[in-house]
């Protein structure tokens, strides 16, 4: 959630962000519009009869006062974008500390045995979790379910924020979209809402590649490593799964 907007009676979240942009910013447009109308009539007005109409006067103060609200969060909404933040989340951006549960890969859970060489310094938590509350007798008959996921528990830095994708551009498609259309027309919801796919509900940046690459969570080194034209295959993939989900 990023906030709950009394002018759209409803609540602003990841679904509807990029359409609230849109409706502040054609709301902004609108506003100076009708400012430049109000203006020129009444400029007119007094030039020719040396008095002003009121309802010119009116508009034109409601529309500066709308104006600049409307900027004020067109400009605060575009920024929050460029960050990947919600206005929640950037209350205390420059100190909040993330903690992710990243799944371990399944070649590496043997890896997690405490004698091992390859002890891990991260915790980790399994899914799904036993029945709670269980009784002596239950416990020791509990078999666990043949298919586990092992997640280990990382934390990022003060400040750092795991879903920056590196740079306000890439950001700023998110939330906007893919195309110069999607920008400009409420067509389609943001790709953020997309939940295609496995990894995470939002897409991940360098800050989560750095901490897999710190907890031992990188693919082998045997492994191809992924190249610049790998990753705008990914993107291309993801932006066609992102159009056929909304068709």
């Amino acid at each position: 959630m990023d906030h709950f907007c009394p002018w759209v009676g409803g609540v602003v979240s990841e679904t509807s962000f990029k359409f609230f942009i849109q409706f502040v910013f054609y709301t902004l447009i609108f506003c100076v519009f009708s400012l430049i109308i109000c203006a020129t009539f009444t400029a007119e007005i007094i030039q020719d009869t040396g008095g002003a109409n009121v309802h010119l006067a009116i508009g034109i103060g409601l529309s500066s006062l709308f104006g600049l609200f409307s900027f004020g969060m067109t400009i605060s909404s575009l920024q929050l974008a460029m960050w990947n933040l919600s206005t929640i989340e950037n209350l205390n951006r420059r100190s909040a500390v993330w903690t992710l549960a990243i799944r371990v890969p399944d070649r590496m859970l043997a890896r997690l045995n405490p004698e091992s060489r390859w002890a891990p310094t991260f915790r980790t938590i399994t899914y799904p979790l036993p029945p709670v509350p269980l009784s002596p007798e239950a416990a020791r008959d509990y078999q666990p379910p043949e298919k586990q996921h092992v997640f280990a528990i990382l934390q990022t830095l003060p400040g750092e924020n795991p879903f920056d994708l590196g740079s306000p551009f890439k950001n700023l498609q998110q939330v906007l979209g893919y195309s110069i259309i999607d920008w400009f027309l409420p067509l389609r919801q943001s790709p953020c809402a997309d939940r295609t796919t496995g990894d995470s509900f939002y897409e991940l940046g360098p800050v989560v590649s750095r901490l897999k690459k710190e907890a031992g969570l990188n693919p082998p080194p045997e492994s191809q490593p992924t190249t610049q034209n790998d990753t705008e295959r990914k993107h291309k993939r993801r932006r066609s799964s992102h159009r056929r989900s909304q068709e």
